[in-house]
């Protein structure tokens, strides 16, 4: 009970807080609004969930990525069996109109601010028999209030790494409280499994699981659905894919995009956040530096246009297709190694791209292995990136010698996941 009511006074601070910061910031504003929206949206179809005579599962996704993870999972469930809620927290994923083309979740919802009244109100609304967190987005609040309501809490693909924020030892007396609130735990590897024993007590043990990560089936999905890859690769290895880019990425591409073009290289420019605010950022970085580019949207890089157009670099400002893009050439950088750590870099292995990308992998083992067979370059500097462009003058016939195992990892790791999650769910 002593939780609860330090969690109500929290609460109270913050939700002023964050009112004054709403002014100020629009993501926080919009955040905000759709969080109280969400509530009285929720009561309008709470009969609808009720109704429905089905096991409800709740599943949440933070962002795009998340999401993607989650996609497999939700292929294998009942759908006659199961009512599904998919909860977001980005409006970027929840704006799409085509998120559930697949018809993958009965009704979508953001998932609202950690804040008492709001978490009540949407937990006591929803009633999920199962809530389902992957990967990150893990919120104390919301914790408590689904212990509360008695609701089962599933964290699947778990990425505990050594250095996240739950091993620093000023959080740990909250850290371990919290995690013990946690019903099951599924994480990707037995390593992962070793982190998240330092953190529980020994008799919770037996509430981890190991299923290979969701991560793998998707990106092979997809692979298997591109709509890109029977499209013509340049013959001479000129495209170059810098992916989930963010500013401090900027600061080595910037520098490098000039000699790239002078060159001869077609760009793919794929900022983390496509957003309006963001793309209008980068348009105005990229007439600074007077590079002429293309925004995808009005564009159509299925046809030849692209192959002769004298503007060589490609803004997307469109979710959903990086993946298939990492299919046309043999170059991928990937972004976020300058900040908390680099995004999947599974995506552009799975197409036998060499890899590249700033020097904090250590979230992800995937990207460890590559780096030690050889497929991924650490970028400190643009000199390091030209050394990275370089590799292939130096291997014979690169694109036909790289090594398996950047495609066999993800055909190897791609197993029976997705079926192992939905009996897990069914326990």
């Amino acid at each position: 009970m002593i939780a609860y009511i330090v969690y109500f006074l929290i609460s109270l601070i913050m939700g002023v807080v964050l009112l004054l910061l709403s002014i100020f910031n629009t993501k926080i504003r919009a955040n905000y609004y759709n969080s109280y929206k969400q509530i009285f949206k929720l009561l309008k179809l709470s009969g609808n969930i009720k109704n429905s005579n089905k096991t409800v599962l709740m599943f949440h996704a933070a962002s795009v990525g998340e999401y993607e993870q989650i996609k497999p999972i939700l292929r294998g469930l009942n759908r006659s069996e199961f009512f599904i809620v998919q909860t977001f927290t980005s409006p970027s994923i929840y704006n799409i109109e085509s998120v559930d083309k697949e018809d993958l979740y009965d009704i979508k919802c953001y998932h609202p601010f950690d804040i008492f009244w709001l978490s009540y109100s949407f937990f006591k609304i929803i009633h999920p028999e199962k809530y389902i967190i992957t990967r990150h987005d893990l919120w104390p609040g919301h914790i408590l209030m689904a212990n509360y309501f008695q609701i089962p809490i599933y964290y699947i693909n778990a990425n505990i790494h050594k250095n996240s924020l739950w091993y620093k030892k000023s959080l740990s007396f909250f850290v371990r409280y919290f995690f013990k609130k946690i019903n099951y735990f599924v994480v990707p590897s037995n390593d992962i499994e070793e982190n998240l024993k330092l953190i529980l007590p020994y008799h919770h043990y037996p509430k981890i699981k190991v299923i290979q990560d969701t991560r793998f089936n998707q990106i092979s999905y997809i692979k298997d659905k591109n709509q890109f890859v029977s499209q013509a690769k340049d013959p001479n290895n000129k495209w170059i894919t810098f992916g989930s880019i963010d500013e401090l990425d900027e600061r080595i591409i910037f520098k490098v995009l000039p000699a790239l073009i002078k060159e001869g290289y077609y760009i793919f420019l794929v900022p983390h956040e496509v957003d309006i605010k963001n793309i209008s950022r980068l348009e105005k970085e990229l007439v600074k530096a007077s590079l002429p580019y293309n925004k995808y949207s009005e564009r159509d890089i299925a046809k030849d246009e692209y192959w002769d157009s004298k503007e060589k670099i490609i803004l997307i400002d469109a979710l959903g297709i990086l993946s298939e893009l990492y299919s046309f050439g043999v170059y991928a950088y990937v972004g976020g190694g300058f900040k908390r750590g680099v995004h999947s870099v599974l995506e552009p292995a799975a197409y036998g791209c060499l890899i590249s990308c700033g020097p904090n992998i250590e979230m992800l083992d995937e990207a460890k292995l590559l780096k030690q067979e050889g497929h991924l370059q650490i970028i400190h500097n643009d000199d390091d990136f030209f050394s990275f462009i370089n590799k292939s003058k130096r291997l014979p016939n690169f694109m036909n010698n790289i090594s398996p195992i950047a495609t066999d990892m993800i055909d190897n790791l791609v197993s029976d996941s997705s079926d192992n999650y939905n009996i897990s769910l069914n326990q």
